[in-house]
């Protein structure tokens, strides 16, 4: 009888452990699990700036209606949708449909056929200078432009009616986490300084710097250069999830504007990608050295593709 009370026990001894032990790790499981306690209004205040964005890569001045990026050569390029083409268009334009002849910094294109430029007047032929590319000529659905990249021209070709705009678009994002949004210190520089920077094309130019943001996070302390953009301070960055996680030459943040004592608010949570990351039509810049941080930043927008 003593063995089998005793027995009897330990079974029961047992079955407690385990219900313990499986209580135990359903806890864990919950807590790993939880979602992180966000107040309604921050929460609102990312998905609006999300939104946001989405609209604007959009729209007819964002970069998901862009379907060509072509170098202009010194000398003439013909134009056209047919292969032989130096510059090759859409299947959409004629085979033949002009040229364009760049000689030192004054650029001349004609065409088979009129088109709009600047929305305003039919012209064949217009001439221009490196100081007037703000000319914009348009055909159908598309729309043309010359930009210049460090000593470079180039030709940069949009469609509004790009099947990419009617698919589905959503950009992939870490979850909102309210511990990413850091304070910081500005230090301007006494006087501006040029720092150069290389595009994903291998171009480089000079670009001026503001100075320096200095924050703390998980008890380390880190830096980031700036410049100004939009007339809003501006920090371009690459961290332990670049090329993995998150797009392979960076993201970018805007900075609150610092008060009178420097301090600034780095909001990870708006951490965005180039638009290099959306397609292969534009030029974007690769963070200096200085802004390559040795920490993962867990916010903001995850590679597209």
């Amino acid at each position: 009888m003593n063995d089998y009370f005793l027995s009897l026990h330990i079974m029961n001894f047992r079955k407690t452990i385990f219900i313990i032990n499986g209580l135990f790790l359903s806890f864990l499981i919950y807590s790993c699990d939880k979602q992180i306690d966000i107040d309604p209004g921050y929460k609102n205040q990312i998905l609006d700036f999300r939104q946001k964005r989405v609209n604007f890569l959009k729209s007819r001045i964002g970069y998901l209606n862009l379907v060509g990026l072509h170098w202009v050569q010194d000398g003439y390029s013909s134009i056209g949708s047919h292969a032989d083409n130096d510059i090759v268009f859409p299947k959409k334009f004629p085979n033949n449909f002009g040229s364009i002849t760049k000689t030192g910094d004054q650029i001349k294109i004609g065409f088979n056929q009129p088109v709009m430029l600047d929305s305003t007047i039919k012209v064949a032929e217009f001439s221009f200078s490196q100081d007037q590319l703000d000319h914009v000529f348009t055909w159908e659905s598309f729309e043309w432009f010359i930009i210049k990249r460090g000593g470079d021209y180039l030709l940069r070709l949009r469609d509004f009616e790009n099947p990419f705009l009617e698919q589905p678009f959503k950009i992939p994002y870490f979850p909102i986490d309210n511990n990413w949004m850091i304070k910081g210190t500005y230090t301007p520089y006494s006087e501006k300084r040029k720092r150069t920077i290389s595009n994903i094309l291998g171009q480089q130019t000079d670009q001026e710097s503001t100075g320096l943001i200095a924050f703390n996070y998980d008890g380390n302390n880190y830096q980031l250069e700036t410049t100004i953009e939009d007339d809003k301070l501006s920090v371009i960055f690459m961290d332990a999830t670049t090329g993995k996680e998150t797009y392979q030459n960076g993201r970018t943040l805007y900075a609150s504007n610092p008060d009178e004592n420097g301090n600034v608010i780095l909001d990870f949570n708006k951490a965005f990608n180039f638009p290099c990351a959306f397609n292969d039509y534009t030029t974007c810049p690769v963070p200096p050295p200085k802004n390559r941080l040795d920490m993962a930043i867990t916010a903001g927008e995850k590679s597209f593709r």
